[in-house]
């Protein structure tokens, strides 16, 4: 029975995984450097201070922090006015809310960049809080982010569930006991066979889903 939930945001509650997908390719190029052909792949599994680790070691671009300040300030339109839903997203969290299920965010994205975003689009109220991959120190190839959103909920492993749609997070999250909910992004399509045998539930859509499935 399912009595807590920990989301990811980008690609899972934002349709938001376009904008990153090229981010680092886009990115360099903005400040002026030839990205390497592999770049997106590089960091593809980065969290995002990691990815300002990564730029800051291997181009002149300067310290990670003030790269970090810029890639703040270049996607805060995109996430303050631009990013919706993606569909069935509100539905869902609804019925769970009224279900009683608690629900925290556990995110690789800034958190003054996604709360504007999901205070926009009327969920930011419905979660308990939001812990991100820059605060733990660690990206989603680690647990540290799901296990502090699961301390904060006080809920039992095996009744949290998991919602992604990244291969690589939902590993992790299976290798740590979880239960996941896999959701389908475009940019995962090449993994969508491994993400449905790796998952508890697989959906195309939220749209699919209720919570009497968990």
């Amino acid at each position: 029975m399912i009595r807590g939930a920990i989301f990811d945001v980008d690609g899972t509650l934002l349709d938001s995984m376009q904008m990153w997908i090229n981010f680092g390719h886009d990115f360099l190029s903005y400040k002026g450097i030839e990205p390497p052909d592999d770049i997106d792949e590089i960091i593809q599994y980065f969290s995002l201070r990691e990815t300002c680790e990564y730029f800051s070691k291997n181009f002149s671009l300067g310290d990670a922090d003030d790269i970090e300040k810029e890639v703040q300030r270049v996607t805060e339109e995109y996430y303050f006015q631009k990013v919706q839903l993606k569909a069935g997203v509100y539905d869902l969290l609804q019925k769970l809310a009224r279900a009683g299920v608690k629900m925290y965010i556990a995110t690789a994205t800034y958190k003054e960049l996604i709360i504007p975003a999901l205070q926009r689009n009327g969920i930011f109220e419905l979660f308990e809080g939001i812990v991100t991959c820059p605060e733990v120190g660690a990206g989603k190839d680690r647990p540290d982010v799901f296990l502090q959103a699961q301390r904060a909920l006080n809920t039992k492993t095996e009744e949290t569930w998991i919602f992604e749609d990244a291969r690589h997070a939902i590993v992790t999250a299976k290798k740590s006991g979880f239960p996941v909910c896999a959701v389908f992004d475009e940019t995962e399509s090449s993994n969508r066979e491994e993400i449905k045998d790796l998952s508890d539930i697989y959906a195309e859509s939220f749209e699919e889903l209720d919570v009497t499935d968990f």
